[in-house]
């Protein structure tokens, strides 16, 4: 097998964090053997590693720019190809919410194999054509990032990173900040009956909120009831609404400023502006994955039910094994078994190959995931939000699985992650700063972090090494330093 990543070069890296590959299935299926029948430019040579529950993802930093670049350039700054992908995406919204209505009908237990298999096909399809269209924003991001910061290096090298964080702050709400703009609004209703009603629906919409790549929950009523109570007690629901649509506005007004004192040209407005959507984009997809998770979930439980498979079994499988199942084809359980404590994908050119060797995944791991730490290190990383009080103080948490680490997160810690996810929410509202080994200007901690109005500091490759749960720190997001100033 020849490998076509350099590990003594920059390397991009995603996790590691809680994920099972029957969530990644549909996205791996596509992205990385069907891309190059769709499009002309397949993602630059990567693996995926799955280890013990974990998942690692690894590519050259500049090899999935320049792929990136191509992307943004033809899908964003053509506004023409913008509006005809933007449509693709809006017709599949449509499509997904007609199956959704159907699935949530559905008696699953009453359904024939057969027709079990039909509507799981169904489901994978239409699965897989998300992919197709929003893969794009993806790794677009990584080109519109790279782009308008050698843009705005030509106009001030120390100043760069300051301007792309303000020019690619999206300008409209995360599904986050809605859910929670919705549920304040619930406090306005005083008819407890009324109220109820409401709640109800609310938990309907949204009770997927919390799930992830690793694992998914279905939230009740109460718990958002539980929310509302908690973010009422710091403050009135008006005075919440306006700080969140104050972001917003705040976002608009810093950029607005920025251009009309730099004077900056047309070309570099429109890659901001096209920048800022495409990192929206991504984020806004996230909330429809955590949808189709829960339906997902429906199907391995049945799946699982009628084959006498355990739940947590069938979340090593990939969805093609899933539809064998129900045609009771032979599946491998041993290979299934071995995949989640060691399993690896390499993939090029719309090319993959799976590895199993335990031995080789090992190697190949700790070849290009493992840091050397050479003595007393300082942890610098890049700044891709100020918030509202730069530089402060205040004890570390790390946190590997929001889930399960919840409670030993208190308000005002500070966050320390490999990466966070959108599951990281539930410990980010906690936050007084975020600190990340890995991610970048469009990252998820940048965005949430930004929302937050804290400090956030990614990319400094060893934060999570270098620090423990209890230590008390200094975070200057003013000069991206981190700095130990006791010890737990």
């Amino acid at each position: 097998m020849k490998i076509k990543i350099n590990p003594k070069k920059e390397l991009f890296k995603w996790g590691p964090l809680e994920f099972r590959l029957v969530y990644a299935s549909p996205f791996i299926d596509t992205i990385l053997l069907e891309i190059k029948d769709y499009y002309p430019w397949p993602w630059s040579p990567g693996f995926v590693f799955f280890k013990n529950g974990k998942m690692l993802w690894i590519q050259e930093q500049l090899a999935t720019n320049l792929v990136g670049l191509k992307y943004f350039k033809r899908y964003f700054l053509d506004l023409k190809n913008y509006k005809i992908h933007w449509q693709k995406w809006e017709n599949w919204i449509k499509q997904y919410e007609i199956m959704a209505r159907k699935l949530e009908k559905l008696d699953f237990n009453k359904l024939t194999d057969k027709e079990l298999y039909s509507h799981l096909n169904s489901f994978y399809k239409l699965n897989i054509n998300f992919w197709l269209i929003v893969h794009v924003p993806e790794v677009a991001n990584w080109g519109g990032e790279y782009l308008l910061r050698k843009k705005l290096q030509r106009l001030s090298k120390e100043k760069a990173e300051e301007y792309l964080e303000i020019l690619s702050a999206p300008v409209k709400f995360s599904f986050f900040q809605q859910e929670e703009l919705d549920l304040l609004k619930l406090d306005y209703i005083k008819n407890k009956n009324e109220f109820k009603k409401i709640l109800n629906q609310h938990a309907g919409k949204y009770c997927w909120l919390l799930n992830s790549y690793g694992g998914n929950q279905i939230l009740k009523p109460k718990y958002f009831e539980d929310t509302l109570k908690e973010l009422l007690r710091k403050k009135r629901a008006g005075i919440l609404i306006n700080e969140i649509e104050n972001i917003i506005k705040k976002n608009k007004k810093r950029k607005r400023l920025l251009i009309k004192r730099l004077k900056l040209s047309k070309e570099i407005v429109l890659i901001a502006e096209q920048l800022s959507q495409s990192i929206w984009w991504q984020d806004l997809r996230k909330g429809y994955i955590w949808r189709m998770n829960y339906f997902l979930d429906k199907f391995l439980r049945e799946i699982g039910r009628r084959r006498n498979l355990k739940f947590d079994e069938l979340l090593d499988f990939q969805s093609n094994e899933l539809l064998d199942i129900l045609k009771e084809k032979r599946i491998d359980k041993e290979d299934i078994k071995k995949r989640r404590k060691y399993y690896a994908i390499y993939f090029e050119e719309g090319k993959q190959e799976k590895i199993t060797d335990e031995r080789l995944i090992k190697k190949l791991f700790n070849l290009y995931y493992d840091v050397k730490i050479r003595g007393k290190e300082k942890i610098r990383g890049l700044v891709v939000s100020k918030g509202k009080i730069p530089k402060i103080k205040g004890y570390v948490k790390i946190i590997e699985n929001p889930s399960k680490d919840r409670k030993k997160m208190k308000k005002n810690d500070i966050l320390v992650a490999g990466m966070t996810s959108p599951d990281y929410i539930v410990v980010m509202r906690k936050a007084k700063a975020v600190i990340t080994d890995h991610g970048g200007m469009t990252s998820h901690a940048a965005i949430i972090s930004r929302e937050l109005g804290i400090p956030c500091i990614v990319k400094t490759k060893i934060a999570t090494k270098m620090l423990k749960d209890g230590d008390y720190i200094e975070v200057d997001a003013n000069k991206g330093i981190v700095k130990v100033l006791k010890r737990r």
